[in-house]
């Protein structure tokens, strides 16, 4: 179980406490002072507790429908920053493919997450500059840029005792004004002020994960009572999320020695809609097959189903640097929440010109 958990949190961790894997003694052999039927004796309820313990020792404590309000809001969490730009004025176009994952819970018990979300994009941002007119009653077009963003990708993959299935997809428009041009501090872009910025658009990502465990083979440590083994045993778990968004920002940034900008903001996202299924099952048997457990058969099932929806609104700080090396760029972006305990980093690559 301890893999599922570990491959989980890696990817999308574990459902709720409140969707124990339930473990039934299913023949409590006379040696271990059973009469070869479900009636526990104290040592086959200890092994019984000990298989609990270890296929749930590590779930997260909240909700089945908590945990899928948790992953809507990280599904839309993961996209941010993805969308728009916050460290180059560029005067024609730039292109960049980047991935992002979001994580809702305490950093410090990753375990015990409330959520957790992937996104990517592949975004394409064009100045306006390009169009046959320079302004729009008194605007100039030249201080906006315009982005599309999309991805659609496979995630299916095999990791030792864990299959993935499944696909995410992103789809996005957002704007860029150029609301406070930038100035040279020390002309050479040895150290530039990137001015202040204002960003908002509309982005779609949807998330769709089916995974399996497999726990045949695995072993449960007994103590005095033996060992157990799981036969045939899996935990399927499975993951259905839509998100919609609008973000509304401000970011200004700094460029120190050509290579590096550093840069800042916050943002405030309106969900307009998201809702996240979850399907948990688990199925299958385990055997004492040594020591005094010899005999000892139980069961383990789990069948439950939650859904929830993405919070209203949310609001965030994101801190952000870049590498700039000529034409290419290379750059993380972390978003924290404002109110709440969400995290989410994306990185990528772009070429600007």
């Amino acid at each position: 179980m301890k893999k599922l958990l570990m491959g989980l949190v890696l990817t999308l961790p574990m459902a709720a406490q409140a969707i124990d894997i339930n473990v039934a003694t299913t023949n409590c052999p006379v040696g271990l002072g059973g009469a070869g039927t479900s009636t526990e004796s104290a040592a086959c309820t200890q092994i019984r507790q000990d298989i609990e313990k270890q296929v749930n020792g590590d779930v997260p404590e909240v909700s089945i429908d908590k945990y899928a309000e948790g992953i809507s809001d990280s599904t839309a969490f993961a996209m941010k920053g993805q969308g728009s730009d916050y460290a180059d004025d560029f005067d024609i176009f730039t292109i960049k493919g980047s991935l992002g994952a979001a994580f809702k819970g305490d950093m410090d018990e990753p375990e015990q997450a409330e959520g957790i979300g992937l996104g990517a994009a592949v975004t394409v941002g064009v100045n306006l500059n390009l169009l046959p007119i320079d302004k729009i009653g008194g605007i100039e077009l030249k201080n906006f840029d315009l982005f599309f963003s999309a991805m659609s990708y496979n995630t299916d993959q095999d990791l030792e005792d864990l299959t993935l299935e499944g696909d995410t997809s992103s789809l996005g428009m957002h704007v860029r004004w150029r609301f406070i041009e930038g100035v040279d501090i020390i002309p050479g872009n040895m150290l530039r002020w990137g001015g202040v910025q204002i960003h908002t658009g509309y982005q779609r990502n949807s998330m769709k994960i089916d995974m399996t465990q497999s726990l045949k083979d695995q072993k449960v440590d007994a103590g005095a009572n033996g060992s157990a083994t799981f036969g045939d045993s899996s935990v399927k778990f499975n993951i259905d999320s839509q998100t919609s968004s609008i973000p509304f920002e401000i970011s200004t940034s700094i460029r120190a020695l050509y290579v590096f900008t550093l840069y800042t903001g916050f943002g405030f996202d309106y969900n307009v809609s998201g809702n996240t299924d979850i399907d948990l099952d688990a199925s299958g048997t385990v055997t004492g097959d040594s020591g005094t457990a010899s005999g000892y058969e139980a069961s383990i099932n789990a069948n439950e189903s939650g859904d929830g929806s993405i919070s209203a609104t949310s609001m965030r700080a994101f801190l952000g640097l870049q590498f700039n090396i000529p034409v290419v760029r290379v750059y993380v972006h972390a978003n924290k929440g404002l109110g709440d305990d969400q995290l989410g980093v994306n990185t990528g690559v772009k070429i600007t010109w």
